[in-house]
């Protein structure tokens, strides 16, 4: 089955509607235990209901909002994604004491408490965190006031919803053909990579970026808006900067990013050699940043979904056989959702919600690439898979900074898995492109998005002013430091800004991708070595879900991100694959 069975969260709307009023009528419950929490057993009592309140809210949302990506142009669905999200912030507000009161109590009070009982022994890691951020929450008035701006805080990214996808035109080109196509930014990089004309590539490139450049402006408005968010929250906490109050509260080195940005920044000469390479190889007269999805190598295999987790499962089949279980379990029927559709959004995902079996969404393309998203997700899921089965609640959820080493050490196996069955030298290509494109994509253009995001806080910071111009700029410069490329050239580029939905819905994320990755090649290096408990300890970290801070997560599963070697052995291997890949093709 290769779509969503929505059934284990409702079987139709209306049970959902009566969860709603359900919730509702749990917020006065919590609101009234204010000032009740230093007596032991209201303390229990709070935690008991917030607990039920958040297990309610995981299966009213997970259902809106699955059902909302299907079609984000489905607006019965939308609508009861923002039903959900007015409650869960009228719940933010009336709950906005509980932190203030609960350090008022003292650590002492409050651990002593938490060790009196089973159920609420979980919560000590969680309100260690609490206490470890205390100087950064504000008294119960101020919370309440921050609260209040719950809804603002989310109107940035319906608004780039709205723009990019929603009421977004697709446009449609005339090939050299004659053959007229519509083009999505689903779709657009397969037209591409299919395309025999420079001619094709760039009509299919521009119609794409159009939406982009159409609305620069308010993409860039509406990007202002989630700078001035973050600088209002981080100002308010007293944080010094938005990069710290994104980092702080997982503790979190600030060394690790500015580590990642200055190695990346420094050790470029791979990149440009790698491009160098494809434009001679494919006789190019001019080298543009789309022409990357261009196959060195003519293979037309085709991967549907069903040969594609083949594929998957054959390169796992060897490894721990609770990991390969895992693995399997995350791609079962109807927790998949294959095939792109009119309204969909873009993109892949795993959700996972504590108490339900995590969904994935692909928009599966049919492409090698295709069948290493696939893995991706797949490791997503089982990272969740083992953390909701060996994890309570409390400390289930794992931090986007480890969430990545799952899906990323999928992606080394397969690698290296296919490259062993290898049977030509086109194959051969392919595969090294394939290898190459995911450092490129998942490494340096990370980091490259990351020291965008960056800088453009640190605007903010200065004072500086925020429209299109100004944020193209930061990009300009970087895609020319990054692989000499000059996207001004090609129209609609340079707003590419408004392309990434991370940096306006999740700021300060994309990082994480080039710092797991960095970390899932050292762990997936130490178990092909053979080091002693190297896969043990791997499991270890997927198990461990949210219970401790995540540097020390990876660090326990065998990659240390304090160091900046680990960081340089992602350089290493990318400049050893463009060797290789020098040599196929020259041979």
């Amino acid at each position: 089955m290769s779509k969503w069975n929505l059934t284990e969260y409702y079987k139709n709307e209306s049970d959902w509607n009566k969860d709603l009023e359900q919730l509702k009528s749990l917020i006065p419950v919590l609101e009234g235990f204010q000032g009740k929490l230093n007596d032991y057993n209201n303390f229990l009592e709070f935690f008991k209901v917030d607990e039920e309140t958040t297990k309610l809210f995981y299966r009213l949302y997970g259902y809106a909002h699955l059902s909302s990506d299907l079609n984000l142009k489905d607006v019965a669905k939308s609508t009861m994604v923002q039903q959900i999200m007015i409650v869960v912030n009228e719940l933010s507000q009336k709950t906005a004491w509980s932190s203030p009161e609960i350090l008022s109590l003292g650590k002492e009070k409050v651990m002593d408490f938490l060790n009196r009982d089973e159920f609420l022994k979980p919560h000590i890691f969680p309100l260690e965190k609490l206490f470890m951020q205390q100087e950064h929450v504000l008294s119960e008035v101020e919370e309440k006031i921050l609260s209040n701006f719950g809804p603002a805080s989310r109107v940035s990214t319906n608004l780039y919803q709205s723009v990019s996808i929603i009421d977004a035109k697709n446009e449609k080109v005339t090939l050299d053909s004659g053959e007229e196509i519509t083009v999505t930014p689903s779709t657009y990089r397969a037209l591409i990579a299919e395309s025999k004309s420079s001619e094709d590539r760039r009509k299919i490139f521009e119609a794409v970026f159009k939406r982009y450049e159409d609305n620069k402006t308010t993409f860039a408005n509406i990007y202002n808006l989630v700078l001035q968010q973050q600088a209002a929250r981080y100002k308010s906490r007293h944080y010094e900067n938005a990069l710290s109050a994104a980092l702080f509260a997982n503790n979190i080195p600030e060394s690790v990013f500015h580590n990642l940005k200055d190695v990346a920044f420094e050790n470029t000469n791979g990149i440009k050699k790698y491009i160098k390479l494809r434009k001679e190889y494919l006789k190019l007269d001019e080298y543009h940043t789309y022409d990357r999805f261009i196959q060195l190598a003519k293979d037309e295999t085709k991967y549907d979904f069903e040969k594609s987790k083949t594929l998957f499962f054959d390169s796992i089949k060897d490894l721990d056989s609770e990991f390969v279980s895992m693995q399997k379990e995350a791609l079962a029927d109807g927790f998949v959702d294959v095939l792109p559709n009119d309204g969909k959004r873009t993109g892949a995902y795993s959700m996972s919600l504590y108490g339900y079996h995590p969904y994935i969404l692909l928009n599966h393309d049919f492409t090698l690439d295709s069948v290493f998203t696939l893995a991706h997700e797949a490791g997503h899921s089982a990272h969740s898979l083992f953390s909701n089965s060996n994890q309570p609640m409390p400390i289930s959820k794992y931090t986007i900074f480890v969430a990545e080493i799952a899906s990323t050490f999928n992606e080394h196996v397969l690698l290296d898995h296919l490259l062993t069955q290898v049977k030509d030298k086109n194959q051969r290509i392919a595969l090294l492109q394939t290898a190459i494109d995911g450092i490129m994509a998942t490494f340096f253009r990370q980091t490259l998005f990351a020291t965008y995001e960056y800088e453009a806080s640190e605007l903010v910071n200065k004072g500086m002013p925020i429209n299109a111009d100004v944020l193209s700029k930061i990009m300009i410069d970087l895609y020319k430091h990054y692989y000499d490329l000059d996207i001004t050239k090609e129209k609609g580029k340079q707003y590419i800004w408004a392309y990434i939905p991370h940096l306006f819905q999740t700021p300060f994320y994309v990082y994480q991708y080039a710092t797991s990755f960095a970390a899932s090649l050292k762990i997936y290096k130490n178990i092909k070595d053979g080091l002693p408990n190297a896969f043990e300890n791997y499991k270890t970290m997927l198990k461990s879900g949210g219970s401790q801070f995540p540097v020390e997560q990876a660090k326990i599963a065998g990659a240390d991100l304090t160091n900046k070697e680990t960081i340089l052995a992602v350089v290493e291997r990318f400049n050893f694959l463009v060797d290789e890949l020098e040599k196929t093709l020259t041979n």
